[in-house]
């Protein structure tokens, strides 16, 4: 279960910082490898979910105007004494500083389409359901090679009456255009020790294909002496979605 968090005035802030930059800090670099991967594949999911939408439509703002600006000059050249219109909105840019603009943007659209293929190719193919089982079984396998018990490995597919069908390439297409990730998601319920849960993100980098953890829950389990009340076992809960 999570734990309630008293807030605490800003002159604490600096003392937090110098603490995760400690923890930090002392964490090995395979551990910081893992978490600075984990973090890449977030801020990715946020770059396309939000970010270069926008940008995307401000390109073809910034194309649609250009093209106005071309017909309208190409009719001024035919028609002299027509009057001038006025120029087309380009957020305040004149046309020489739009063109630059619109310059940076395909080139940052281009390098954003390299990276994606790229990424692309370290993920399962969508129509491989043999290449997502070995996943699948490299994932079991990794986490019960450490102090890990996987209690259930399982699809989130579109419709909740597919939950117990074998996957097909159209339900994995189907399923993974209807979230954010635009990948197949699969989720994963195990009971763990710390030393074990941190066994397991550190060989995530280890397997065939990419699974890169997207959300967790993860509560603290213990079994209490019914007399004394005294700690007897202690576990985790964990539950990880992964996009794979």
């Amino acid at each position: 279960m999570n734990a309630i968090r008293p807030r605490r005035k800003s002159g604490a802030r600096p003392s937090r910082l110098r603490t995760l930059l400690s923890f930090w800090q002392g964490l090995p670099a395979k551990e910081k490898n893992t978490y600075t991967a984990i973090s890449i594949a977030l801020c990715i999911a946020i770059y396309f979910g939000l970010i270069w939408p926008l940008g995307h439509t401000r390109l073809g703002k910034i194309e649609y105007a250009m093209e106005k600006q071309g017909a309208r000059e190409k009719s001024l050249a035919k028609t002299p004494n027509t009057p001038e219109p006025p120029p087309p909105s380009l957020g305040g840019k004149n046309l020489t500083e739009a063109r630059h603009e619109l310059e940076a943007l395909r080139q940052q659209l281009e390098v954003t389409q390299k990276e994606v293929t790229r990424l692309n190719g370290s993920f399962v193919p969508l129509d491989d359901t043999l290449a997502l089982n070995v996943l699948k079984t490299g994932l079991t396998n990794l986490a019960e090679s450490g102090d890990m018990e996987v209690l259930a490995l399982e699809h989130v597919y579109l419709r909740v009456e597919d939950k117990d069908r074998p996957p097909t390439p159209q339900m994995i297409k189907e399923a993974a255009q209807a979230n954010p990730f635009k990948r197949p998601l699969i989720v994963m319920r195990a009971r763990a020790s710390y030393r074990g849960l941190m066994q397991f993100l550190d060989g995530l980098a280890d397997l065939p294909y990419v699974a890169a953890p997207v959300s967790s829950d993860i509560s603290v389990q213990v079994d209490r002496n019914p007399q004394t009340g005294a700690p007897l076992r202690q576990w985790l809960e964990v539950q990880i979605r992964f996009a794979v």
